[in-house]
């Protein structure tokens, strides 16, 4: 597979403290780059419920409760206790954080 370079500017704490976790996890930072890329060009979550793969892109919302309606299942947020509905509301502002640049 052909590789593009790709030159970052990043806060030095930030990339020392990455580099040494990677290392710790036996991987790279260039491929921490390339998956997180991927994964905000295609983002891709996980049914709650039967655990098929969501493309965000193409998946129906639910016009009650805002979660993506599962292509399989047909699961939304819809069924789901308080506590639940709680736990995923909260993952799912951690991954809009990551997405948007506010985590850390």
């Amino acid at each position: 597979m052909a590789r593009a370079k790709l030159t970052l500017t990043v806060d030095p704490e930030v990339l020392a403290e990455a580099k040494a976790k990677a290392q710790s996890q036996h991987t790279s930072i260039s491929g921490l780059v390339e998956n997180f890329l991927h994964f905000y060009s295609e983002a891709r979550l996980y049914c709650f419920s039967c655990g098929a793969g969501l493309d965000v892109a193409k998946q129906e919302t639910c016009a009650a409760c805002g979660f993506l309606k599962c292509a399989d299942c047909a699961k939304c947020g819809c069924g789901l206790g308080d506590e639940a509905r709680q736990a995923v509301f909260h993952m799912r502002r951690v991954y809009e954080e990551l997405l948007a640049g506010r985590v850390g």
